[in-house]
């Protein structure tokens, strides 16, 4: 029986519907990323009641991360760049026994990768996917961050639609030198401006114009090339955890 996708889970046990579900994955689509995240992002559902429904429908023990007083041991047995990768910790090490918090407990594959790695039996508990990486960074890399995303809807970056308007309108102000001017003194030059422009314009041949045309429509595609690799590079930056979107946007401001 195939296993059941999390967008099912969530609609089953009745926090999720289907629009909100189909703008989630078209954001996954475009960034990249855990679904999970994604809908906690976007404020469709909060951590807490995440956690809380796939709990219920996979009948999946759920553990508090703020809770767990952290093996050392355990921590040792599970590189950061593993953990990270996917979205797991290992919080606890009894004999033989390895427990690890995991925003899909459900992949078995992954479960037996860790099994195989660490050669300890595997138990698998369910926890927020922004809880895992708090303490991902709070326990590999000694990174502190604000524990006020469990339980709590989290702002939702602006679209990557935001970055071409940002752009045109900073090219906007570049291309109108009157921008800092008053209207009474910007106006005329503006106007003056333009007339000359229509003149050249009126003058200049058939084939010039065609030229500069060829021309714009170049630097535009080129433009959106560079635009589709930049948002290719975000996304990878955020999926291997190098960044988040909110640092990415703090830099572009």
């Amino acid at each position: 029986m195939a296993r059941k996708k999390l967008g099912e889970i969530l609609i089953e046990a009745g926090v999720l519907d289907e629009t909100k579900l189909r703008a989630a994955l078209g954001e996954q689509q475009r960034w990249g990323g855990p679904l999970g995240r994604i809908l906690i992002e976007m404020k469709f559902i909060t951590e807490e009641a995440l956690v809380k429904a796939l709990s219920e429908q996979l009948h999946f023990p759920a553990i508090k991360l703020q809770d767990c007083e952290f093996s050392p041991a355990a921590l040792d047995r599970i590189p950061a760049d593993v953990c990270e990768q996917y979205t797991l910790i290992p919080f606890s090490l009894d004999g033989k026994f390895l427990d690890v918090a995991m925003a899909d407990p459900t992949n078995l594959a992954i479960v037996d990768e860790l099994r195989i790695r660490t050669r300890l039996n595997v138990r698998a508990y369910l926890a927020g996917p922004r809880t895992i990486e708090r303490y991902i960074a709070l326990h590999y890399h000694g990174r502190e961050q604000p524990d006020d995303n469990f339980g709590h809807e989290v702002a939702m970056p602006p679209p990557v639609a935001e970055f071409g308007q940002r752009e045109r309108s900073m090219t906007r102000k570049i291309r109108d030198p009157f921008l800092g001017l008053g209207p009474e003194a910007a106006d005329p030059l503006r106007a003056a401006a333009t007339a000359e422009l229509g003149a050249a314009a009126a003058a200049a041949s058939r084939q010039e114009v065609t030229e500069l045309r060829a021309r714009v429509e170049q630097l535009e595609a080129l433009l959106a090339r560079d635009e589709d690799v930049l948002r290719k590079l975000m996304s990878l930056l955020i999926e291997k955890g190098l960044c988040t979107r909110d640092e990415i946007l703090e830099q572009l401001k």
